[in-house]
């Protein structure tokens, strides 16, 4: 017998106090004679950082960090780049230009990216090669600091670059300054040459730009010969470039900002119930009494606090996100009032027409087991996470047999993992401060285990782990001591919340300026980070919220789901485009998702294929409850009727399972049908495929065959005989089969009746629609209605 039992698991939020989600999981500094120790054979280059502090590897800043150091570094708006060549200082690019690439038809190009020029670069004459130095950056990774000098002179320029900064600032100490351009200079307060002196210079150029320059300490003297500015003498002082704007009030504004700047930002979090907060405590030297003027990218607009900053008519283009918008203010307080509430489950049960065959289907799977065998941490994290849901549903339907066997063969494989007894056990890097697989650590091996041991991908490897940590942590709490401190240490590996730990820089992936996580760690870039698939970090964010649901602590799972909403938000903005997405260029909406998206462009690829199903399917997997909170139904159908439709029959491999769970979210029938055959995903199990897809929340039917003896192996269509409403199921199970002996003992029948979706005496028992009957009225009547004919 197969219980009814309600799915919906939402989480029991407090609504009473404020949770900081910012305190430490630990601060115990990890064993090394379980992670052994390591220096990271990629050293960090021009770091001279006054207080040691973890590092961070996936930021804005990495690239200055890394080889020459000449790749660019993407602020938002501005795209700087340190020069390799005279004049050797930094170039600046702000062209709100994109090119696009080929056409791939009427309606779409493949890629778009952001046209870097140097627009503006900024030196001083005392340089006469490259050097700079890192000498600070701030804990939650919003900011660098850049200190540009020479050997054997005491000229120095020190910048700080800070995310969404609205100038860009110079703080010169006995230097000279010396401004140029690759265009040519038209004028500088109206002047075509000869010596300038002032604290505010306009700066036009003939390719229709104007550039503000300010100084904030006392005039600064320059000589324009062609397209460069000259300082005649050294200055202590500090410049702010910035270009332009169309609008008279604006450029006011620009001015009456500027003597006050940007150097980092503190973060602030809490979560109260279902409203989460998240602060950007703007740290500034310069003038205190004047407000900070910064830019913001559209989802902070969508909910920043109005009380806490406020808009201007100043605004620019991102590089790959979009219109910015300038606000006033030092603090930014951003509330998401919403924030999910998802359980393990989906929030209502499995439509009952398919419930027997996912029933069937779960016995067949457990039974087949799963190698669990540890060679890589992408694949085997798949491995556990599509094998512990086959648990969670084991115990759902109340097969204790079988969970039983299925989380036995769970926690022997995860035994493995938090004993370190696995070839690629995990080590600990000294130099970077995180937890790499040792796969990747000889020679020529970086991207071994897609890259982890050089920091790619963690939040989606550790996601599906942090994920079977949770379930198994639900289905047999017994087993948390065991594995809490293995599965936490992933956790701070990717996310560590807090700056009082010291064994991992805070938030390593997530990126709160911009609202997701980068994938890429310690490899240079021409196009800054990138990430490619939204629906692992989403399942990193989902499975952080499950395990602190599983293990009780609120601050975990209260992290997890700020995370996770902050997340959806700009998957929804910037990365799922439907036909109202007015961010991205309008040529590359038609691809629906972005592929690879970068800090300066987005290309519709993979880094491991370009057929149409590895793009649009690396934006689905897994497909968790969650996912019908990230992938709305209008986008799915856009996606489908335009892309996806048209190319799932050719779809290689597992792909199609992929693309047909998906496809659920708009006609569950149909792909349910269509799950039964599909070559399965390597992170996919078809009991999982059918529970999911039954669970979707859409009337659509589709065909779906007779009962068969084997539904995984089903190739029929077509609608099961009936005779009415009555003795069977959608699927030709007929509720008689559900009958207890103790119900029938006691003259009672069952059958199926679609009237029981309105209630009644009898109805729902054991499956939804099934309704108790009186085989006999003579002997049972009522309340029970008589049995048909055919009971």
């Amino acid at each position: 017998m197969i219980p009814f039992r309600s799915l919906i698991l939402f989480m029991a939020i407090s609504t009473v106090r404020s949770v900081d989600v910012l305190v430490p999981i630990s601060t115990v500094v990890p064993d090394s004679s379980f992670y052994p120790n390591i220096v990271h054979p990629r050293q960090p280059q021009r770091l001279n950082l006054t207080n040691k502090q973890a590092l961070h590897t996936n930021k804005f800043y990495t690239n200055p960090l890394l080889g020459p150091g000449t790749n660019p570094i993407i602020t938002h708006p501005f795209v700087l780049m340190m020069n390799g060549a005279a004049p050797y200082g930094v170039s600046i690019s702000c062209t709100e230009e994109f090119a696009l690439g080929p056409r791939i038809d009427s309606t779409r190009v493949k890629y778009f990216i952001n046209v870097i020029l140097k627009n503006m670069q900024v030196t001083a004459t005392e340089f006469s090669s490259q050097n700079f130095q890192i000498i600070d950056v701030d804990d939650p990774g919003f900011s660098v600091t850049l200190k540009m000098s020479q050997p054997s002179s005491q000229a120095s320029i020190t910048m700080p670059i800070v995310r969404g900064m609205a100038y860009v600032t110079f703080e010169y100490k006995s230097a000279t300054p010396k401004i140029s351009t690759v265009h040519a200079v038209l004028s500088v307060n109206s002047q075509t040459s000869g010596v300038i002196t002032g604290k505010r210079f306009e700066i036009k150029l003939n390719n229709g730009q104007t550039w503000l320059l300010y100084a904030l300490n006392g005039d600064v003297t320059f000589e324009l010969r062609g397209n460069e500015l000259f300082g005649t003498q050294p200055i202590t002082n500090v410049l702010r470039l910035t270009k332009k704007q169309s609008d008279a009030y604006a450029n006011s504004l620009l001015d009456s900002h500027a003597s006050v700047y940007p150097v980092g930002c503190q973060l602030k979090a809490d979560v109260n119930g279902i409203k989460g907060t998240y602060t950007f405590l703007w740290e500034h030297k310069g003038d205190p009494t004047v407000a900070l003027l910064h830019y913001t990218l559209p989802h902070h607009r969508q909910v920043i606090s109005t009380s806490s900053a406020q808009a201007t008519p100043i605004q620019t283009l991102s590089p790959s996100k979009g219109p910015m918008v300038a606000y006033t203010g030092n603090v930014w307080i951003m509330a998401e009032n919403s924030l999910s509430t998802m359980g393990f489950l989906a929030p209502r049960p499995p439509a009952p027409q398919y419930e027997d065959y996912i029933v069937e289907q779960l016995k067949k799977d457990i039974t087949a087991g799963v190698n669990l065998g540890v060679t890589d941490y992408y694949f085997t994290g798949k491995a556990f996470h599509k094998y512990a849901l086959l648990c969670l549903l084991a115990d759902y339907y109340k097969e204790t047999t079988l969970l039983e066997q299925c989380i036995k063969t769970l926690e022997n494989g995860f035994d493995v993992l938090i004993t370190g007894k696995n070839a690629n056990a995990l080590r600990y890097d000294t130099t970077w401060s995180g937890l790499i697989s040792a796969a990747g650590l000889a020679p020529q091996q970086e991207l071994a285990d897609f890259g982890n041991s050089y920091y790619n991908d963690h939040h989606y490897h550790w996601g599906y782990f942090i994920q079977t940590g949770a379930l198994i942590a639900h289905l047999d709490p017994s087993y948390i001591p065991k594995m809490k401190n293995w599965v936490e240490s992933l956790i701070r590996d990717a996310n560590n919340p807090s700056t009082q730990d010291k064994s991992f820089p805070q938030f390593r992936y997530f990126d709160w300026y911009s609202g997701h996580s980068w994938s890429q760690g310690l490899f240079e870039s021409a196009d800054g980070k990138d990430q490619e698939s939204t629906s692992e970090e989403i399942n990193y964010h989902y499975g952080l919220a499950l395990w602190g649901l599983a293990t009780k602590s609120s601050t975990l799972e209260s992290l997890g789901r700020l995370m996770l909403t902050i997340a959806k938000r700009t998957i929804q903005t910037y990365f799922l485009m439907d036909s109202d997405n007015k961010i991205m260029p309008k040529e590359f909406i038609a691809n629906k998702v972005t592929g690879i998206f970068f800090e300066n462009k987005a290309d519709y690829a993979t880094w491991f294929g370009a057929n149409p199903e590895f793009i649009h399917g690396i934006q689905m997997i897994p497909s968790t409850p969650i996912t019908e909170e990230v992938r709305l139904p209008k986008f799915v159908e856009e996606e489908w009727t335009t892309i996806v439709g048209k190319i799932v029959g050719g779809a290689v491999g597992g792909w199609k399972s992929i693309l047909y769970t998906n496809y659920a979210i708009i006609n569950r029938g149909e792909a349910f049908n269509q799950l039964l055959t599909a070559p399965l995903d390597d992170g996919l199990t078809r009991t999982w495929a059918l529970y999911w897809t039954a669970t979707r929340p859409n009337n659509g039917t589709g065909t779906l065959s007779t009962t068969t003896a084997d539904p995984g192996s089903s190739t029929s269509s077509g609608s099961p005989i009936t005779t009415g409403d009555e003795c069977k199921l959608p699927l030709g199970s007929p509720c008689t089969s559900l009958t207890s002996p103790g119900d029938a003992a006691a003259g009672l029948g069952m059958y199926y009746d679609s009237k029981c979706a309105q209630g009644g005496v009898g109805c729902n028992h054991i499956k939804e629609n099934c309704r108790l009957c009186a085989k006999n009225p003579a002997l049972i009547n009522n309340p029970f209605v008589q049995c048909p004919a055919c009971v």
